[in-house]
């Protein structure tokens, strides 16, 4: 008992109840019942300037609920009980004769004043049941023999107005919701109180067309025939409810025990019989316990020392549980923080995702619009070059029909001038012989020109090169011939190529134009392959969000259980190690060295039978709650060897609060476990979004492993391939690196993956060969789709051709995947049948 057996004055205290709201009788109705349901009391105590009016109990709810009164305007004075029983506290007597006024007069709420009759609170079953724990006594007793057997049952297909009715006119606190049976025999799958009622009338619930189904308590707690009253208060403390349904071993329903019952089951007078013989009892045993005393305080001195070890050890382990809880503080604010920034980063991916698919499909237009005048700019330039070639042919006509300017010249210097047109020259102001005649003789170039004469008459072979005048201010370019023209003279034959040069110059400059413009097309085409690669991870980010959000879920549970553990167990721990002897701190510390050593890898059914062997163990050896002992002690971890903890189990005083704190630690443990594993799950999943993301501009091959590329694409893939596809890989022994572009590389077994995903409808297999075969990896991607129809397959590498709905392709994909296996001089075939569709790609070693 919480208090001394003498003490009933101090009992009856504690089972004031002070939970009853306390309102004034012009409260509205409706008002009334939300303050009763949000207070879960079981009725209302109406006062006014702390004096008792009356009071309005659940029961009555349920009447007013089964007359289909509405509350609306309608004022608590008008429906409350008027001068309720009530005593003084000064006159109660003790708990016992509270407890029989109860029982006399059917009461379950029985109001409480001062002697100036100001209202102190209301006492209660369940505040009674509380206070009066005569353990032995209820562990003594079973159900069955004081439940009560006549139940007021109804269907699961009534309404709950017609369960409110029934409850009024049978004036039952509770009716039993049971399925469809035979006649004698009936199953109860759920109940209906009236605290159940007073909270539908707080919510505004429409009694008439709700079903008892969607508003009955489920699960349902019930309570086996056989089980002791102890059981039965345990549960209802549990709960906290007021009734339990009794079954039998088939699940029948037998009868109900209630508070009321339990309380029926002590007799008051017996009970006060009993706590007057212990009183003389306590004084017998007080003489003999003083004498112990002294020979206890003997026995204490040669303890001291032994208990001062101890205390020193206990300082040591609450320092070091004190050290552990910070960090284990720090742990969880870090990893809250985590959480935050892991939060905000998921944020940023959507709106990154979005802007994503926006610029890709702006991108898409531009580089449209960029092919289209890069191939105008492309036919242009031919049709250019053609028309120099044409220019080059007339120049080279005209200038073959024009007179040149021809002069020979001996060894001596002397020029002589044969025959020409000059009035074809380019310059006909100036007289272009006369400059080329002057020019031999400039100051500024005293003999370079005579060298070239007497190259050709010491060498007697042609020398052709071009030069340049000054005409008229401008600079002409000329090509000149010399030939032997006689032993000792040489012919000298100009001739006007300034226009040729000047297009010549022209020419360059469009050859460099055009060589700029390849330049910025492959350009084009490299963002053109990044832009479908970030598409489709753009594509991925749902699903690789999902896989990260559920590591992080994972983390975010075990995190809180850890922080609820700590937050409710830190001050208890103390106490608890001080309170254990040192056989029963042995066997703690015992059942943690055992959880922390189990593996979760039993299934289901594994575990419900390794609980049944628990149970039988258990049961032989007269341990009482063997089934749910049996439970915890699976969860911890101890699934066989029973006999080092059988002393244990046995003493039941120790054992509960050392097996659920043990268990509890167990719980903690399996929380840290989970981190791990969510911690290397969504690592995993991040370093695969970082491999696959990353650009590589250096634009040099490396030795890079084939298969590492597809697995980092099925892992960005696995939020699709888990919900129906069954990925089959075959990865051939001892296969060779290749020196390629990873990043380009993986686009390609981006898009043949989505497109076998989609055409399977992400329901199939898919089945990926790598092998090596003479000087080359051979790569095929198989899906059980439907196959490509015949009227399309020629097509399907078309730019922008595509069979998916607006939005969903480019049609860039396999024109993509073409392109950058031309640049690995690699080779991509495809075979497609009803079934059955595979894409084989083959890169040279």
């Amino acid at each position: 008992m919480s208090t001394t057996v003498s003490d009933t004055h101090s009992l009856l205290e504690q089972a004031i109840d002070p939970k009853p709201p306390v309102l004034p009788p012009d409260t509205p109705l409706k008002v009334a019942i939300a303050a009763m349901s949000q207070a879960s009391a079981s009725c209302i105590l109406i006062a006014f300037e702390q004096q008792l009016l009356g009071i309005l109990t659940e029961r009555d709810v349920v009447k007013i609920t089964a007359s289909e009164i509405p509350l609306a305007g309608v004022a608590i004075s008008e429906v409350m009980t008027e001068n309720p029983i009530a005593i003084s506290l000064d006159k109660a007597g003790n708990i016992f004769k509270v407890l029989s006024i109860l029982r006399s007069k059917t009461m379950r709420h029985l109001p409480l004043t001062d002697e100036g009759g100001k209202l102190l609170g209301a006492i209660t079953c369940e505040s009674i049941r509380q206070i009066l724990k005569p353990t032995d006594l209820l562990k003594t007793w079973r159900v069955q023999e004081i439940m009560t057997t006549q139940v007021i049952v109804t269907s699961s297909s009534a309404s709950v107005l017609e369960v409110a009715k029934q409850m009024r006119t049978q004036r039952k606190s509770c009716i039993v919701i049971c399925s469809e049976s035979d006649n004698k025999n009936q199953k109860p799958v759920g109940i209906i109180t009236e605290r159940d009622i007073v909270k539908f009338q707080a919510s505004g619930l429409d009694f008439a067309s709700t079903p008892v189904t969607a508003a009955m308590s489920f699960p349902l707690i019930a309570l086996q025939v056989k089980a002791t009253l102890w059981q039965a208060h345990q549960l209802m403390q549990q709960h906290r409810i007021r009734r339990l349904v009794v079954v039998d071993e088939e699940g029948y329903l037998a009868g109900i025990v209630t508070e009321i019952s339990l309380l029926q089951a002590l007799d008051p007078v017996e009970m006060h019989a009993n706590v007057e013989l212990l009183q003389e009892t306590v004084a017998d045993k007080i003489q003999e316990l003083n004498k112990m005393n002294e020979e206890l305080q003997k026995e204490a001195l040669r303890r001291t020392e032994v208990e001062e070890k101890l205390r020193i050890l206990n300082d040591n382990l609450e320092e070091q549980i004190k050290q552990r809880t910070l960090q284990l503080i720090n742990a969880n604010s870090q990893l809250k923080k985590e959480i935050q920034d892991r939060s905000t980063a998921e944020a940023e991916v959507r709106r990154l995702n979005t802007e994503l698919e926006q610029r890709v499909l702006d991108r898409t237009v531009q580089l449209a619009a960029s092919n289209e005048e890069l191939q105008q700019q492309i036919s242009s330039r031919k049709l250019l070059e053609e028309k120099l070639h044409f220019s080059e042919r007339k120049v080279r006509t005209v200038f073959e029909a024009m007179t040149d300017i021809v002069l020979v010249l001996d060894h001596q210097r002397n020029i002589e001038v044969l025959p020409t047109n000059v009035a074809a020259a380019s310059e006909p102001d100036c007289d272009i012989v006369s400059l080329t005649i002057e020019h031999f003789f400039d100051e500024e170039n005293p003999d370079d020109w005579w060298v070239l004469v007497q190259q050709v008459l010491e060498t007697q072979q042609t020398l052709n090169f071009d030069y340049s005048l000054t005409v008229c201010g401008r600079e002409i370019w000329f090509s000149a011939c010399i030939s032997l023209f006689s032993k000792d003279a040489v012919i000298w034959v100009a001739r006007n190529i300034n226009a040729r040069k000047i297009a010549e110059s022209a020419l360059c400059q469009k050859n460099a134009e055009l060589s700029h413009t390849l330049e910025e097309l492959k350009r084009t085409q490299k963002e053109l392959i990044q832009s479908e690669k970030m598409a489709a991870l753009g594509q991925l980010i749902a699903g690789v969000a999902h896989e990260i959000n559920s590591p992080l879920g994972a983390i975010r549970s075990s995190v809180q259980n850890i922080a609820d553990f700590w937050t409710e167990q830190l001050q208890q721990l103390p106490i608890f190690f001080q309170q254990l002897s040192p056989e029963r701190r042995q066997d703690f510390f015992a059942l943690l060295h055992k959880s922390s050593q189990e593996t979760d890898t039993l299934s289901s059914k594994e575990k419900r039978q390794l609980k049944k062997i628990l149970q039988g163990q258990l049961e032989s050896e007269n341990i009482d709650d063997a089934a749910s002992l049996a439970c915890t002690l699976l969860d911890i971890g101890i699934g066989n060897n029973l006999e080092g903890f059988l002393p244990l189990l046995k003493d039941s005083q120790s054992r509960n609060i050392v097996v659920q704190t043990a268990y509890q630690f167990a719980t903690v443990q399996k929380s840290t476990k989970n981190i791990a594993t969510a911690t290397d799950r969504a690592a995993k999943i991040v370093f695969a979004l970082k491999s696959y993301s990353r650009y590589d501009q250096s634009g040099s091959k490396v030795i890079a492993n084939i298969t590492d590329g597809i697995d980092t694409v099925l892992t960005l893939y696995h939020y699709q391939i888990k919900h129906g596809v069954e990925v089959v890989r075959n990865y051939g022994t001892n296969l060779p690196s290749v020196l390629c572009y990873p990043d380009e590389l993986n686009q390609v077994w981006t898009n043949l993956v989505h497109n076998a995903l989609q055409a399977m409808g992400n329901k199939g297999v898919l089945k990926i060969d790598v092998k090596h075969q003479a000087n080359a990896i051979s790569v095929s991607i198989t899906d059980s789709g439907p196959g490509i129809a015949p009227e399309i397959m020629p097509r399907i590498f078309e730019p922008f051709f595509t069979t998916k709905p607006p939005g969903e392709g480019s049609g860039l994909g396999l024109d993509i995947v073409q392109k950058i296996l031309e640049k690995h001089q690699g080779e991509l075939q495809v075979e497609s049948v009803p079934g059955q569709t595979k894409f084989t790609v083959s890169l040279p070693i």
